[in-house]
């Protein structure tokens, strides 16, 4: 793709993506296989996309929502295989969406490598970020409690999510806050508040017999009342006001999860 405008590289990325999912309903072997390859095919033209303008440190950064938003489309269409056919071509081009946009802001975040100091665009990307991340949880949290595994292991794989979502928003936010230095030891504990409430809701539902999908929804809830503190403190906005809004949400969906728990 050398000399091919970045916004086709994005555009050829995401139509890769759109027909890599949808083979997906037509593949005749090993599905976990095709799910692994796959992911390594997007991680590739995600990186070939992007290039240049990022080094080796960055790769992190930028491969990991479409690694994430990869794994939740196909194990999701692995796990819930009785989705009407109308709504999983939905699913697969609301997801070819969210690629599209993962790489723009992708390009956001490594675009302070280039000459570009545009700090609105930054804070657009943070955004963003903040979005997928919410958006990419649930389906992700719902997949993991639908696997077969003790309920501490779901907790381990749970927490090590939220750690590298959490990383790539601090990150993020650090990028668009150029001028303002923030220690390793604050942003380590910034991640650490970030990481422990979710995770604690994920261990207190995990002894819940309710749907998978509604505790994703609750885990999810919280994590998004921890990103909205997070940023909040940075920006030294915090208010009692906007804790006491972030509990309720996260009050009503514990609300809902234990109304529907049979």
């Amino acid at each position: 793709m050398v000399g091919v405008a970045r916004r086709t590289k994005f555009l050829i990325l995401t139509i890769i993506y759109l027909f890599g999912c949808v083979g997906f309903e037509f593949v005749i072997f090993d599905k976990l296989f095709y799910l692994l390859g796959f992911v390594f095919v997007m991680v590739i033209t995600n990186l070939v996309a992007l290039y240049p303008g990022y080094s080796l440190k960055d790769i992190f950064y930028i491969s990991f929502q479409p690694i994430t938003l990869t794994v939740a489309t196909i194990a999701g269409l692995y796990f819930f295989p009785n989705l009407n056919f109308y709504f999983k071509f939905i699913l697969i081009f609301v997801s070819a969406f969210l690629i599209y946009i993962a790489t723009l802001t992708n390009n956001l975040v490594i675009a302070e490598k280039l000459e570009d100091s545009s700090l609105p665009l930054f804070r657009v990307g943070l955004i963003w970020t903040q979005i997928l991340l919410i958006i990419q949880s649930i389906p992700l949290i719902t997949i993991i409690y639908k696997l077969d595994l003790p309920f501490f292991i779901q907790a381990l794989l749970i927490t090590v999510y939220f750690i590298c979502s959490s990383l790539i928003y601090i990150h993020t936010f650090l990028l668009s806050r150029k001028n303002e230095k923030v220690s390793k030891g604050e942003v380590t504990l910034i991640i650490a508040q970030m990481v422990y409430l979710p995770v604690i809701a994920a261990l207190s539902t995990s002894f819940i017999s309710a749907e998978s999908f509604l505790r994703a929804t609750f885990i999810t809830s919280v994590y998004m009342g921890m990103v909205g503190y997070a940023r909040n403190y940075l920006e030294n906005a915090l208010t009692r006001k906007l804790v006491l809004q972030y509990a309720a949400i996260c009050l009503f969906f514990i609300i809902v999860l234990l109304t529907f728990t049979p």
